[in-house]
């Protein structure tokens, strides 16, 4: 049975929604919801804190501006993170990794962030030491899967140097170079491909099935859809609407 993940908890910030996304209210309402997985995702802020946080700005979701990299934890906890939905003005705050651990028990998909839209980006070393040290402090650890991803292959790299047991999945946004898809994430030490749905067909299930690489996949919200790829193999499906999928086989 394929795993239900939650996409940043119960989806993206939007107008139809009651959550924000990639804060602990969110990722609580994912899990009443039916998943049995969640992912959201963090980087760093100027101190070094691992924060949840989709953009490299704060503008979208907070009542922050600018780059999250330039504020500390201090200043980042003075902000309402739930701009945009009905809970604004109601106590929701950007969280920490460490605080989520704390608060679920759930398996995690933890997407490491780089900032690229003219924000400080964090060298890959002092990523990798931070989030795995959050990590190393889960007072779950050992009793749950955490799995680390991102687009940055080379990311993926530097924290699986320091860290041979890590679980690892590659996401993949473009379809080119899709023969070298396997080969990249296995060199580099992933034990999980993680492209776009839309990418997906039984000839890349099996692919990864006789690699022996996972292969999971986002953000997928139509029933119909996820029953296909569940039925090709797909061990993690990231859904916006985790109370649809309950019980894909």
């Amino acid at each position: 049975m394929s795993i239900v993940c939650g996409h940043r908890g119960l989806g993206p910030t939007r107008p139809s929604g009651s959550f924000p996304e990639n804060t602990i209210e969110s990722i609580q309402a994912a899990i009443r919801a039916g998943a049995s997985m969640v992912e959201f995702d963090v980087q760093l802020s100027a101190d070094d804190a691992v924060v949840l946080m989709h953009d490299d700005t704060l503008d979208r979701t907070t009542t922050g501006q600018g780059c999250v990299s330039a504020w500390t934890l201090a200043e980042l906890r003075t902000l309402d993170a739930a701009v945009g939905t009905p809970l604004v003005g109601q106590g929701v705050r950007v969280a920490t990794l460490g605080e989520l651990l704390e608060t679920v028990t759930i398996a995690l998909n933890v997407e490491i962030k780089v900032a690229d839209e003219g924000c400080r980006r964090h060298d890959a070393p002092r990523v990798a030491h931070a989030v795995l040290g959050a990590l190393a402090q889960d007072p779950h650890r050992g009793q749950r899967r955490i799995l680390i991803s991102s687009f940055d292959l080379e990311l993926l790299r530097v924290v699986r140097a320091r860290d041979a047991t890590v679980s690892l999945g590659w996401l993949i946004e473009r379809e080119d170079a899709r023969d070298q898809w396997v080969q990249r994430a296995l060199d580099a030490g992933c034990q999980a491909l993680h492209p776009h749905h839309a990418f997906i067909d039984p000839r890349l299930a099996a692919d990864c099935r006789a690699a022996g690489l996972e292969l999971n996949t986002w953000t997928v919200n139509e029933r119909a859809r996820a029953q296909q790829l569940a039925a090709w193999g797909v061990h993690i499906i990231i859904t916006d609407h985790p109370a649809v999928m309950v019980g894909i086989p």
